[in-house]
């Protein structure tokens, strides 16, 4: 099970890498790591280093600083005490 799960894990990765542009990566995995607060916003508790999310979706961390910038710009996003804060829903193309 651990085999197939992890094939799978892997073939999925590999798929989105292959199909899908930086910013639809960079909204699934905080879409899949927001947590809901009960004020309606969604939280990423782990505190993600701009690195490690670019090494995760498979971009430059350039990239990845650009594309939070400007959710954080268009108010998608908040850093509150070094965590990131989903203020509202992703828009599906950026």
């Amino acid at each position: 099970q651990r085999l197939i799960r992890r094939a799978r894990l892997a073939t999925e990765s590999a798929r989105s890498i292959a199909l899908l542009d930086v910013y639809s990566r960079l909204r699934a995995m905080l879409e899949r790591r927001a947590r809901p607060q009960a004020s309606g916003m969604r939280l990423i508790a782990e505190r993600l280093t701009h690195q490690a999310i670019a090494s995760e979706i498979g971009c430059s961390r350039e990239m990845v600083s650009r594309l939070l910038k400007d959710l954080e710009e268009g108010g998608y996003l908040a850093v509150v005490e070094r965590q990131l804060v989903l203020m509202r829903e992703l828009p599906a193309r950026w």
